[in-house]
């Protein structure tokens, strides 16, 4: 804490320094902010202290900043920055201030502009989250492209963008903010992505959302084209190879961005209280999901729920992906028409039986969706009972879009969707929506151009509220694309279509991280991959490396083309090894969901970049194939390469982990590691670097041992009877636990002291590492140590257990809610 405050000290001092040069020299601001000793958050005084704004008359130009802390400026280049494009194709920018006028909570700016006959209005406004900036033309007839330019240098670090999979680190990158679909394979290696978001955050401690739907592209400092992708009509322009500036392109007659100040939780929290707070899905939401590719009978979905119980395998939901949908007579029943919305009758004889057969075993039914009409199928085509006008014109040549702008259109839409969703279908698999280009479309809503990335979002709310007509709050989503205020709609976002390979895995690594922090907290991915390539893939490895990635993601499903699909056909070990991770994902659901809880009320994503919490840390920009779930827990899933050969040869894996300052838990070993450092951790096909913070308490409802007379149930997932804990024997917990109520631990010496308040009336801790105790007082009774079968009987103790996870287990009956338990250390 001290090196923080002389680092604000530092700061401050600088920040004074260079108001005074400002002062003397009438600059409103420098090109490139100076490279300042910003610490991994600001100080609380800079935290505290509102962005504010200078605005130099001659040439006009603004730059902001938080206290006395620069934070960016517009270039200083007057015709690098507010340039705007004509329909001619000519080319104009900003000039000078011609007058102000003071606004409520801002300043409104007339300046003129190279064109004659054309002005410009710049507001700026302070905001609860920090500075709005909105600049418009007099007339704004004609104007077809804008950009700003501002400063940044080639020392920052930037996150954001949405479900990107190439990087996590923007430097460097140019984003281009428009809905395209890539899976997570050697087809998506390129900066597109189906739910991109213009939103970024700095290293230096700063961000800015440019507020548009408009499609347009970022380039950030450094950037260099990108020879992967192709982009038809063409994209905004940028200039390649700047390292002064941060450049934003979009394709609309005028320009909003908001700028914000802090640390990238602070930042992040403005931006979200900007488009919309996440939702919080029910519980169900992170109960695993399955599916596989094709259903070539009825009898073969049933068949998914019989074999997942006959092997001890939770599952809550299973979905029909496409085809289901009814063809034309006499069609092949594997080439439905999608949009048909009814179950295809030579494929499903009897829909409602199969829905009600599920439910009698605890089952879900979802079913895959799309916002378009096939039209043909297997030749023949494909009727409809649209009104006129329904369609909108798009790139593509064997499908119709459906126009989500026109009431009567999706009025329609939804109706239809209701009818299937009133048999019992309660979970919607929502594939597609930015596959089409649109932006030379026109909508009876506007122009494609502006509502192109708007499309995912129209598709979302209508299956949303079909869902809510018919279910209420009990459903379940899963959409791929998205955009700003998706989170708002959607319980949760897949990472679709990836390669079955680790190649894939990493990039849907990344691509679920990146998407979890701007996009939606409630992510997972295609257990084991979606494209195969080869004729047995996953390969055992490749599947059980992949579940232990979908163990520690918020959603876990699994399902695909390939023997994922069916995964009871893999070996007994692997088998073996899918199960923990599923269990693994159960015992942390009560952490992960007061993540959620959390998301929901700050935006504070669930699973974070490691730079997120360590902006100033050069280890944490490189670490991207690890991440932070929450702040205490520390995930590096296995995906190099390697690890093929390693696990077929049953040999172990090496993992490099960059692990922040303090002190860490191994949860598989137990051993506690220093951090500040990158190590290598020796990985078997079993395992995987999981680590809990020092001086942290998780929720985890820890199956093994089975110290309850009753056990833990193979779907138990939201018991409100029963909670668990992993503690840290380093006391100074302070945590909350949405079924376990609060916990706080303290140490005094090798005494441990943890008080439990709202507590249910069986709860459990595990303290990881620890291989028994010296003492023990539970609720001022003491307690010697009990084998597992003893403690089984009882109603409290404590017993130690080893292997994943070990140490010592405490069991208690909380009175009224509330424990204190006195633990000696060894």
């Amino acid at each position: 804490m001290a090196s923080r405050r002389r680092g604000f000290r530092r700061l401050t001092v600088f920040g004074a320094a260079l108001a005074v040069t400002l002062a003397s020299t009438g600059a409103a601001g420098a090109e490139s902010p100076p490279s300042l000793p910003v610490p991994d958050s600001p100080g609380l005084e800079a935290e505290a202290a509102p962005p504010s704004w200078l605005a130099e008359p001659s040439p006009f130009r603004l730059s902001f900043r938080q206290g006395h802390r620069p934070l960016t400026a517009q270039l200083a280049d007057p015709t690098a920055r507010m340039v705007y494009q004509l329909a001619d194709g000519s080319t104009h920018h900003l000039t000078d201030l011609r007058g102000r006028q003071d606004t409520p909570g801002g300043t409104s700016y007339a300046v003129a502009t190279t064109e004659p006959g054309r002005t410009a209005t710049v507001a700026v406004t302070r905001t609860p989250r920090g500075l709005r900036v909105d600049w418009t033309f007099s007339p704004a007839t004609g104007v077809t492209r804008v950009s700003e330019t501002l400063t940044g240098s080639p020392e920052e670090h930037f996150l954001g963008g949405g479900a990107h999979t190439m990087f996590t680190d923007l430097r460097g990158k140019v984003l281009l903010n428009k809905a395209v679909f890539v899976g997570a394979s050697n087809f998506g290696k390129c900066n597109k992505n189906g739910a991109p978001t213009p939103f970024f955050l700095s290293s230096h401690g700063y961000a800015v959302y440019p507020d548009t739907a408009a499609i347009g592209r970022i380039a950030f400092p450094g950037a260099q084209a990108d020879t992967h992708c192709e982009d038809k009509p063409a994209p905004c322009p940028v200039a390649y190879g700047q390292n002064d500036r941060i450049q934003l392109c979009f394709k609309d007659d005028h320009l909003s961005y908001e700028v914000y100040g802090g640390s990238p939780e602070r930042v992040t929290r403005s931006y979200f209280q900007r488009v919309g707070l996440p939702t919080l899905p029910p519980p169900r939401q992170f109960a695993l999901m399955k599916w596989r590719d094709k259903y070539n009978t009825q009898a073969e979905v049933i068949e998914d729920a019989v074999q997942f119980q006959a092997h001890d395998l939770p599952l809550d939901t299973v979905w029909i992906d496409n085809p289901w949908e009814q063809g034309p007579e006499g069609a092949r029943p594997t080439y439905a028409c999608i949009g048909a919305l009814s179950f295809d009758k030579q494929v499903f004889p009897d829909a409602q039986g199969m829905i009600d057969d599920l439910k009698r075993r605890g089952v879900n039914l979802g079913v895959w969706v799309a916002p378009f009409l096939a039209k043909q199928s297997d030749g023949k085509p494909c009727p409809h009972d649209y009104p006129p006008n329904s369609f909108v014109q798009s790139d593509r040549t064997n499908v119709l879009d459906l126009d989500l702008t026109n009431p009567a259109t999706r009025a329609h839409y939804e109706a239809k969707l209701e009818q299937v969703f009133r048999m019992g279908v309660n979970m919607v698999k929502g594939d597609r929506g930015e596959e089409h280009n649109f932006e030379e479309s026109t909508f009876a809503g506007g122009p494609g151009r502006l509502l192109h990335n708007k499309y995912p979002l129209l598709y979302a709310e209508s299956v949303a509220r079909a869902l809510r007509k018919a279910h209420g709050d009990n459903y379940t989503m899963l959409f791929r694309a998205g955009y700003d205020g998706m989170p708002t709609i959607l319980r949760g976002a897949w990472m679709a279509d990836a390669d079955m390979s680790f190649d894939g895995l990493r990039l849907t690594l990344r691509r679920g991280v990146n998407n979890g922090m701007t996009g939606h907290p409630v992510w997972g991915s295609d257990t084991g991959g979606y494209r195969r390539i080869a004729p047995d893939s996953p390969s055992p490895t490749l599947f059980t490396r992949w579940a232990q990635l979908s163990a520690v993601s918020p959603v876990f499903q699994v399902g695909g083309p390939g023997r994922n699909g069916t995964p009871w056909v893999y070996d007994a070990d692997t088998l073996r090894r899918f199960r923990d991770a599923a269990k693994l994902h159960y015992e942390l659901f009560p952490y992960l969901f007061e993540q959620a809880r959390l998301a929901a009320a700050t935006g504070v994503p669930i699973t974070r970049p490691m730079p997120f919490d360590h902006p100033r840390e050069e280890a944490a920009w490189t670490a991207d194939q690890q991440f932070m779930v929450g702040p205490d827990l520390l995930a590096a899933p296995v995906t190099e390469d390697r690890a093929e050969a390693d696990g077929a040869a049953g040999k172990s894996t090496p993992v490099r982990v960059w692990l922040p300052k303090g002190d860490w838990i191994d949860l598989h070993s137990g051993q506690t590691i220093a951090g500040d450092r990158t190590i290598t951790r020796e990985s078997t096909v079993d395992e995987f670097p999981l680590y809990l913070r020092a001086g942290a308490a998780i929720g985890f409802n820890q199956r093994g041992p089975q110290v309850w007379a009753k056990p833990w149930g193979t779907n138990d997932l939201d018991r409100k009877d029963r909670a668990g804990w992993l503690v840290s024997a380093d006391g100074g917990a302070r945590a909350e636990n949405p079924y376990g109520g609060k916990l706080t631990s303290h140490r005094v010496g090798k005494h441990l002291v943890i008080t439990l308040r709202d507590a249910p009336a069986e709860t459990q801790l595990t303290l990881p590492g620890v291989s028994g105790l010296r003492a023990a007082y539970l609720d001022g009774r003491p307690a010697g140590k009990s084998t597992v079968d003893e403690l089984r009987g009882r109603a409290s103790g404590w017993t130690t257990t080893t292997g994943a996870f070990g140490g010592t287990v405490v069991k208690l009956r909380p009175h009224n809610g509330i424990s204190q338990v006195v633990l000696t250390l060894p």
